[in-house]
C-alpha cells in the first residue's frame, strides 16, 4: 500500500511547476472565461505557468512572455488529477474561447505530443472580430471508436456463423 502512494506522489511531483502565474484583470473579467469550468481555468493557469520570459534588453521596458511550444501533455494532466476525456474536452474548449492555439498537432500513436501557444485571440470572444478556432482530430483510418465498433460487430458475426 505505502509502494502505491510513493509512486502516485513520485508522479504528481515530476510534473510540479514552482513559478507564479500572472493573470491580467482583462483576462479575469472577460467573457471568454465565465464560459470555462473550474477545471479549465486550472489547465488555463497552467499553460500560463509554463511560459517563459524573454530577458529585456534595455533597462526600463518590460519583460515579454514568450507563448510558444509549451507542451502539455495528458500524463501531465492525470497527475493533476484530470481523466483523458476530460483534458481533450478542456483543450478543444480553450482553444474555441481563444486563450491557446495548436501550434504542432501530435499523435498518441507515435508518441509524438501536441504544442500549444498562448494566444490573445480570448480578447476579441463574443465580438464580430472574433476568428474562431476549432481544434482538429488526427485519427489514423481504423483507429476511431466507430471504426473499432464495426470491426467488433464483423467479428461477431464471423464467430456466430463460424460456431454453427
Amino acid at each position: 500500500m505505502n509502494e502505491m502512494i510513493k509512486v502516485r506522489d513520485q508522479r504528481r511531483y515530476k510534473y510540479q511547476l514552482k513559478r507564479d502565474v500572472f493573470i491580467p484583470w482583462e483576462m479575469e473579467e472577460s467573457d471568454a472565461i465565465k464560459k470555462l469550468s473550474a477545471m479549465a481555468i486550472r489547465v488555463l493557469w497552467r499553460f500560463l505557468k509554463k511560459r517563459t520570459w524573454i530577458k529585456k534588453k534595455r533597462k526600463g521596458t518590460k519583460p515579454v512572455y514568450q507563448n510558444g511550444g509549451l507542451a502539455f501533455t495528458y500524463a501531465e494532466a492525470e497527475s493533476m488529477g484530470i481523466s483523458k476525456s476530460q483534458f481533450h474536452t478542456i483543450i478543444r474548449r480553450l482553444v474555441a474561447v481563444g486563450f491557446i492555439d495548436v501550434e504542432h498537432q501530435g499523435g498518441g500513436i507515435a508518441k509524438d505530443y501536441s504544442r500549444y501557444a498562448v494566444s490573445e485571440r480570448w480578447k476579441a470572444f463574443g465580438t464580430p472580430e472574433f476568428k474562431e478556432v476549432i481544434k482538429g482530430r488526427i485519427l489514423w483510418r481504423g483507429f476511431d471508436v466507430n471504426a473499432r465498433k464495426k470491426n467488433k460487430l464483423r467479428e461477431t458475426v464471423i464467430n456466430k456463423y463460424e460456431n454453427s
